[in-house]
């Protein structure tokens, strides 16, 4: 106890907020070190980086005693001496601005800090050496881009920064169910599952395999992943369990998507699907592991990237569908009982889970009376819609594609059911 007393004594605030500064000088100076090491002529490494942000803290601790006049006196004179470093290094044929703005913000960085901005100062740090460390990654990417892309890239920063501030964030509909600013986040939200994974799998080599074209299919359509693998199937009859296995586990992100989706709307209802979703993740998985342990052989995976890298028009239909299953749900709960609001969470799942998910949190948000019924109807339209990426494969694939999905959509199905059966009152 005493040493911690005399520890405590020791890490007065200053010198602890000192030891961040310090870290974060030597995070950013030793990606600089590393990446820059080859070239002589770098301005600065581990050590330069540090100080710098050392001298950020200090004049910026001097500053909250002394006066604002003494942080910008100093940032001027480093400002001036990182131009001056600079226009030697353009006359010498070094023209980039990476090491000298990674500086300026080191330099920025120890003076949040000494003002208390501790976390948003190590946020910056990581973003910060993100950036830096995936030099070649961006650059190779960049030279990949099409014209198409960098449009789509374009109107997406147009819809987030200039179209969604403009929505009302009024209620409008029966009870107030609905909200223009709540849709244009969905909207964003489907156009960000879909711009990520384009680029994901753009980026990744087919070679890489079925199963991580499925993991990062899966991230926006488990629905297209299982339609699509089931047609390769009979194009491909000798991957056939490997594309089976790949529709399983498209579908095993779709529970952690639920979770999360439904962690953000209404954490009560999160909570109590957390161990049904968990175990049939975890049955989700064995068709895969087994593929895995089988020897691996070379073969491409199917090209899933769409035409279209932003499609606007499917996140606008996912938002009508949105629109639609709030009012089915809103009906059901009104006018017919909680019994044929099970079974249009049921319906509506088979459709898109996703937003059946976001209705019923959102529904129950606040009402711990309405958390097992929400609970429930979430419950189902994972089961339906696991059901019907099944009946999907067993029509439209290979005899090859069906023990896997049997196997895995099996003990899915199984999970949800018992869980179901202790759940759901015996009196509906």
């Amino acid at each position: 106890m005493d040493w911690f007393s005399s520890l405590n004594d020791i890490l007065t605030p200053f010198l602890t907020d000192l030891l961040v500064a310090t870290g974060v000088g030597l995070i950013i100076g030793l990606e600089r070190e590393f990446n820059t090491h080859a070239d002589m002529s770098h301005l600065g490494g581990i050590r330069t980086f540090t100080l710098v942000s050392i001298f950020g803290y200090g004049a910026g601790h001097l500053a909250g005693n002394i006066g604002l006049p003494i942080l910008l006196a100093a940032f001027a004179g480093f400002f001036t001496l990182v131009a001056v470093a600079y226009y030697v290094q353009a006359r010498q044929g070094n023209s980039g601005l990476t090491t000298e703005l990674a500086l300026l913000l080191t330099f920025i960085l120890g003076a949040l800090i000494a003002e208390g901005y501790i976390r948003e100062s190590l946020s910056i740090v990581v973003i910060v050496t993100v950036v830096l460390s995936l030099k070649a990654q961006l650059h190779r990417f960049a030279e990949q881009i099409t014209v198409a892309e960098l449009f789509a890239f374009i109107k997406f920063i147009v819809l987030a920064l200039l179209v969604m501030p403009l929505l009302p964030d009024k209620p409008f509909g029966p009870e107030g169910i609905l909200n223009a600013r709540d849709i244009g986040w969905i909207v964003m939200l489907v156009l960000t599952i879909n711009f990520i994974g384009y680029i994901l799998l753009k980026i990744s080599s087919k070679q890489k395999g079925i199963l991580l074209t499925a993991f990062v299919g899966g991230l926006f359509s488990s629905t297209m992943i299982a339609w699509v693998f089931s047609v390769r199937s009979r194009e491909k009859p000798e991957l056939s369990g490997a594309y089976g296995a790949g529709i399983v586990l498209a579908s095993s992100v779709m529970f952690v998507r639920v979770f999360m989706v439904t962690s953000l709307f209404a954490f009560p209802v999160a909570k109590s699907l957390l161990l049904p979703l968990l175990f049939m993740l975890l049955g989700s998985l064995v068709p895969s592991y087994q593929v895995m342990r089988e020897p691996t052989r070379e073969s491409d995976a199917p090209d899933l990237a769409a035409n279209n890298p932003l499609d606007i028009k499917n996140a606008l239909f996912f938002a009508v569908l949105y629109i639609a299953v709030a009012l089915l749900m809103y009906g059901s709960r009104q006018w017919l009982g909680e019994t044929f609001a099970y079974l249009s969470g049921a319906m509506a799942g088979i459709a898109d889970i996703d937003a059946i998910t976001i209705n019923t949190a959102k529904w129950a948000s606040g009402r711990p009376d309405n958390v097992a019924v929400a609970g429930n109807i979430i419950l189902l339209a994972v089961l339906s819609n696991s059901l019907f990426k099944l009946a999907v494969s067993l029509v439209r694939g290979m005899p090859g594609v069906r023990k896997p999905v049997l196997v895995g959509f099996g003990l899915v199905l199984l999970a949800g059911v018992v869980f179901l059966l202790f759940r759901i009152p015996p009196t509906l």
